[in-house]
């Protein structure tokens, strides 16, 4: 609310992502936060007071989505990134490797910091292409109400 400008509510998820860059501590990160539901428009949208922040609508997408409690960091990120890859290879799904995983996925951060950690919600998420998703729908069914659809026995 520095210089008189309009304070928004935090929302949840904040979204964290890799940028371009190197490995470790120097490779660049982007953060996002979701805007509350009132600002369905870019229109209205207040100006960001810091040069640094940017505003973008972001279209839609589908993916996949590993939740964990805990406590987070960058090697525990890559870590179930590389594990919710492998699960993807085992399940058949083409396109995926490690590099991909690595240069694609993006953590998902749903509480203030002062949660415990078994309480805290957190997702590594990986952007899945349309192939890759129709796969997977054949795959594992599921019923209208959200169960998976199993075997019977």
């Amino acid at each position: 609310r520095k210089g008189g400008g309009e304070s928004i509510a935090m929302t949840a998820p904040v979204v964290m992502e890799n940028g371009a860059g190197g490995e470790g501590d120097d490779k660049m990160k982007k953060m996002m936060f979701m805007l509350p539901a009132e600002y369905d428009s870019m229109s209205k949208i207040p100006k960001p007071i810091n040069p640094a922040v940017h505003i973008e609508q972001i279209p839609s997408e589908v993916g996949v989505v590993h939740r964990y409690n805990g406590r987070w960091n960058d090697e525990i990120n890559r870590q179930v990134a590389k594990n919710l890859g492998d699960q993807l290879v085992r399940d058949g799904v083409a396109g995926i490797d490690e590099g991909f995983v690595m240069d694609n996925f993006q953590f998902w951060g749903y509480n203030p910091p002062y949660t415990l950690p078994h309480f805290r919600r957190n997702e590594v998420w990986l952007k899945l292409n349309d192939d890759q998703v129709n796969l997977l729908k054949e795959k594992f069914p599921t019923v209208p109400e959200g169960g998976l659809v199993c075997c019977s026995s």
